[in-house]
């Protein structure tokens, strides 16, 4: 029996009725085809844009054109049976997590697309983390069901074996795995399922049910829209997006199994930067999400964040292939905001409490070294990728103008293609990227202490010393102060705060520190002679000898991984892994297959994937995630000379920081 029911259900509902939603999946999954599809079939376009023949509207960009795959998530608004869909498609490459991440923040639901074919797959993994982590209501569709090979039953019980058993089909599929494939009403069995599953959540259903009474299709409904929308159950569609099949029933289950967003205009303003892009005609564009309370043009909103105010120029929203103006942005919705020249991404707007935290899906891991072709573009080329590190944060570009180096932080090799690509066609630039290396970390070997006294050549006075104590793995780093603000006024303990995060940039094996409390002990102020900037030299200073005195210990990047293939193999995979320096759980067996997983460290790992493919013949899967970082082995780790002018160089640094010579870093 096949369920009706979706779209009368979908009618009654209220009236302000909004979906933030995601569109999310592993590359190739299929993912912008079905926007693209949800995008026609609503009437936002004429005719359904093209992935291979570069015509998607969601892949706006001239590099995700000509190479037919998404870079930048795109935020794009259409209706359907009264439900206003902001519909975020986000990329499917892990190269391009970041999009993603930023995106997760600000949605309400997410359909999670994954092909009939493959199933679940490396990036699928970390993606429903994310979701579940966030508490994101999800839909699952299940695309290509028009290929050969297709096995709906066989990503259904794996989607329910590693995802959740609460994921449940709710409609089926005829001719499957040909051109002519469709929907079907579910077989009994299947229809069985989704009734229990259902009932077992909501009380008044489940004694009906086990007395043997019938439930009628729009309670059915009823029931698995509140299960949905609190994630009790995971609604299974199928489809074939390329045909247009499917795509009808998913905007009709988008409406009517998600919940509404928050749409409480009146309360006091709340919104978060989730990204930042440039336009030729607008500059410098912020995509905000809204809360709760109103923006209206030429508003002043408080930066949280930033602690300054921001006046609202124009606000946008993006209908298909262009901003149109909208002039008032409320609660619930996604716009876009003109006039914040120095917002960032993350930036919290208004009021912080109805802001959700943020998701890592990953971190950077690997730092390349980007060189003109043309060295009279040298210039031009660092401010290309400061623009661009605006935009997206995990680039972390770094000038170091001393070594005439530029340098940023990607998470793999098609992120650079892509970057070559951009900075060629939107800043005629030609640019090569270098060998990847991976991104080291250090911590402190033990406990210490570092001073300075910066007294001078006057008119300066900045005197500090702090103790140094390694943290746990993945602590981060603590900053306190034992000292009175009689001794070191607050406006001085301030700026000492503010400095710690860029002075450890680099530690002494030239690596970013981390993992690591810092206490200031003792210092003092001069009432004539302290000036702005002489606690934050003192402080990169101080900081540097503690790190001599506790000296300090290489931490690598850690890859959590899951390896499913034919048993066959099994012996082979747990020794390259073995030899990789890595680690597993006892593989779990059955059916002539294995799962194994474990972690193993980046450096050794890159080229794995390839490898396994290889060893396998295509049949293992290999999911990978970042697992954080741990100690290094002596002797293995890359230790690298101090960029720059070194703090321990106290005399020239003093220079550097009076400005009596050259800056050597810059970004």
């Amino acid at each position: 029996m096949k369920v009706t029911g979706i779209e009368t259900f979908a009618v009654k509902m209220k009236e302000r009725r909004i979906r933030n939603l995601g569109i999310v999946a592993h590359v190739d999954a299929g993912k912008t085809t079905v926007t693209e599809q949800m995008l026609y079939l609503s009437g936002a376009t004429r005719a359904a844009g093209n992935v291979d023949k570069g015509t998607s509207l969601s892949d706006a960009l001239e590099v995700e054109k000509k190479r037919g795959i998404s870079v930048r998530a795109s935020a794009l608004s259409f209706a359907w049976k009264g439900v206003q869909v902001n519909l975020i498609d986000t990329p499917g490459h892990v190269d391009f997590s970041a999009e993603v991440e930023r995106s997760l923040r600000v949605l309400d639901c997410a359909v999670l697309v994954l092909s009939a074919v493959e199933g679940v797959q490396a990036q699928s993994e970390p993606l429903w983390d994310a979701l579940e982590a966030l508490g994101i209501p999800v839909i699952v569709f299940v695309n290509k069901i028009d290929r050969m090979g297709s096995d709906v039953a066989g990503v259904v019980a794996e989607v329910q074996r590693v995802f959740s058993k609460d994921a449940v089909l709710v409609n089926g599929v005829a001719e499957e795995g040909f051109d002519a494939a469709g929907l079907a009403a579910l077989e009994a069995e299947q229809y069985g399922e989704l009734v229990e599953k259902v009932a077992e959540r909501d009380d008044g259903l489940l004694e009906r049910y086990l007395e043997g009474g019938t439930l009628e299709p729009e309670e059915i409904e009823h029931a698995l829209a509140a299960a949905t929308g609190s994630r009790g159950l995971f609604p299974v569609l199928c489809g074939a997006a390329k045909n247009r099949v499917g795509i009808e029933e998913l905007l009709d289950a988008i409406a009517a199994y998600f919940p509404d967003a928050g749409t409480d205009a009146q309360a006091p303003v709340s919104g978060v930067v989730f990204r930042i892009d440039h336009d030729e005609r607008l500059g410098r564009v912020a995509g905000v999400r809204m809360y709760a309370g109103r923006l209206a043009t030429r508003d002043v909103v408080e930066n949280y964040t930033a602690g300054r105010e921001e006046k609202v120029a124009q606000i946008k929203r993006s209908a298909t292939a262009k901003l149109e103006d909208v002039g008032v942005l409320e609660a619930g919705d996604i716009g876009f905001l003109c006039g914040l020249p120095a917002a960032r991404i993350g930036d919290v707007l208004g009021d912080p409490a109805p802001v959700p935290g943020d998701y890592a899906l990953s971190e950077p891991l690997l730092s390349v070294q980007v060189v003109p072709a043309e060295e009279a573009d040298h210039a031009a080329l660092a401010k290309a990728l400061q623009q661009l590190a605006s935009e997206d944060p995990h680039l972390n570009f770094r000038w170091y103008a001393e070594e005439r180096e530029l340098h940023v932080k990607i998470m793999g090799a098609i992120q650079t293609e892509i970057l070559t690509e951009i900075l060629r066609t939107r800043f005629g630039i030609a640019a090569r990227f270098g060998e990847p290396t991976v991104v080291y970390k250090e911590t402190p070997a033990g406990e210490g202490y570092g001073e300075e006294s910066y007294t001078m050549p006057k008119p300066c006075w900045a005197i500090v010393k702090y103790r140094l104590e390694p943290l746990p793995r993945g602590s981060g780093v603590e900053y306190h102060s034992e000292v009175s603000v009689d001794q070191i006024k607050l406006k001085y303990q301030r700026e000492i705060e503010a400095s710690i995060g860029e002075a450890l940039k680099q530690g002494i094996k030239g690596w970013e520190v981390t993992d690591l409390k810092i206490t200031l002990v003792d210092g003092s102020d001069h009432v004539l002679h302290s000036r702005p900037g002489n606690f934050k030299l003192a402080t990169n200073i101080a900081l540097m000898q503690g790190q001599v005195a506790t000296d300090t210990k290489l931490l690598e990047p850690m890859i959590g991984y899951r390896i499913a293939g034919p048993e066959e193999i099994v012996g082979k995979v747990t020794a390259d892994i073995i030899e990789m320096r890595g680690i597993f759980e006892p593989a779990q067996m059955g059916a002539g297959s294995f799962v194994l997983e474990g972690r193993f460290p980046l450096a050794t790992s890159m080229d794995y994937a390839i490898r396994l493919s290889a060893m396998s013949g295509g049949k293992a899967k290999l999911a990978l995630r970042f697992a954080g970082y741990e100690e290094c082995p002596e002797g293995l780790g890359i230790e690298r000379e101090y960029r720059g002018i070194s703090p321990l160089d106290r005399s020239k640094y003093i220079l550097l920081m009076r400005g009596a010579i050259t800056p050597s870093v810059s970004g």
